[in-house]
């Protein structure tokens, strides 16, 4: 009889155990069901989102080569221009998309810093320096930020940094010795680490009025008619104390970079942090007329030749899509041609 009841026993205990096995596989295959259809919605959001983006990039190759085929005020470009307009949210279907064209060129190309053969070009390094002092940040961290960039490894002293310095980090790595690839590359240089609040806080007040353009061995002139007033400033000694009367701009609303909303709102009312000027902020058609404002009569450029300019060759597009708790934008460097025709030359992604 207790052999019996020993069997029954075994009996129910393998059952129990089959009916637990069971309950665990059907909830697995149900998760894995739920996980791959939300990573299937997840992927096909994903795609809309680049379609969506593709779709911008084409609506703003469209609006930069219409601009110069129409060649509005000497083809100048400026602030007044179609192409600097904030898109606001569109809907569509379920989501929404907005975006924004910048022009990388009323910034400081951080690629000016070296030559063809990657040597370092004094006057943008003196450049740089200028446009770290008008933002109070010490200018001795041009010195690491032209290390990482020139292609020889000697530390610039006293404040440079070489392989020396970086491969005594944790985790480790080299300078890049090489032309940068994005302005974000600058949170690897000494100075600017993301891991440190004041250094990370220089990094953000810094970015705004950077660009790392293309580099070809010729350096990228500022074009006066939308760069930053503490760009227009670190052009030159003569231009130190004219930024703000020179600058297009009419409020800060360039500070917000890289966010979109409200950063080309030039009627704003002014805020906070913004700049004075005159009622009406014609844009300078020409090189000429910016000298003639900055030293009237005096018949001379006010910065260097080859620095400063009326026209841009580099944009980058902004999209941002929202849909269904996803959110995606998209950052695309243009290039436009003589010709006015626009070619991508690089793109990147964030997911939030």
């Amino acid at each position: 009889m207790s052999y019996l009841k020993r069997q029954q026993g075994i009996a129910v205990i393998t059952a129990m155990l089959i009916v637990a096995l069971g309950t665990i596989t059907v909830v697995a295959i149900a998760a894995r069901q739920q996980f791959d259809m939300q990573r299937e919605q997840n992927e096909g959001l994903i795609q809309m989102a680049r379609d969506f983006s593709i779709s911008g990039e084409r609506f703003a190759v469209a609006m930069l080569y219409r601009d110069r085929k129409e060649g509005l005020r000497n083809n100048s470009d400026s602030l007044d221009d179609d192409w600097a307009q904030t898109i606001p949210p569109v809907p569509i279907d379920n989501a929404s998309i907005k975006g924004c064209i910048v022009d990388m060129q009323g910034r400081f190309n951080l690629n000016n810093l070296i030559n063809e053969e990657g040597n370092l070009v004094d006057q943008y390094v003196e450049q740089l320096k200028s446009l770290l002092s008008e933002l109070n940040i010490d200018q001795a961290k041009a010195e690491a930020i032209a290390d990482w960039v020139d292609k020889d490894v000697n530390a610039t002293v006293p404040d440079g940094a070489e392989d020396d310095y970086y491969t005594g980090l944790n985790p480790a790595y080299r300078a890049a010795n090489q032309p940068f690839y994005s302005v974000s590359e600058l949170l690897l240089v000494k100075g600017f680490s993301a891991n440190v609040e004041e250094e990370k806080a220089d990094f953000d007040l810094l970015v705004p009025h950077l660009a790392a353009l293309p580099h070809d061995g010729r350096a990228t002139p500022v074009n006066v008619n939308t760069a930053t007033p503490e760009v227009l400033a670190s052009l030159s000694p003569f231009l130190k104390d004219l930024g703000g009367t020179l600058s297009r701009w009419d409020t800060g609303a360039y500070e917000d970079y890289p966010e979109c909303e409200d950063i080309f709102d030039l009627d704003a009312e002014e805020t906070a942090g913004s700049i004075l000027q005159d009622d009406e902020l014609l844009p300078y058609e020409s090189v000429l007329l910016f000298d003639e404002e900055a030293a009237p009569g005096a018949g001379d450029e006010v910065a260097p030749a080859g620095s400063y300019d009326v026209q841009s060759r580099y944009y980058q597009l902004r999209i941002d899509m929202a849909t269904e708790g996803l959110a995606i934008s998209q950052f695309t460097l243009l290039e436009r041609q003589d010709d006015g025709k626009v070619r991508v030359l690089s793109r990147s992604r964030d997911v939030f």
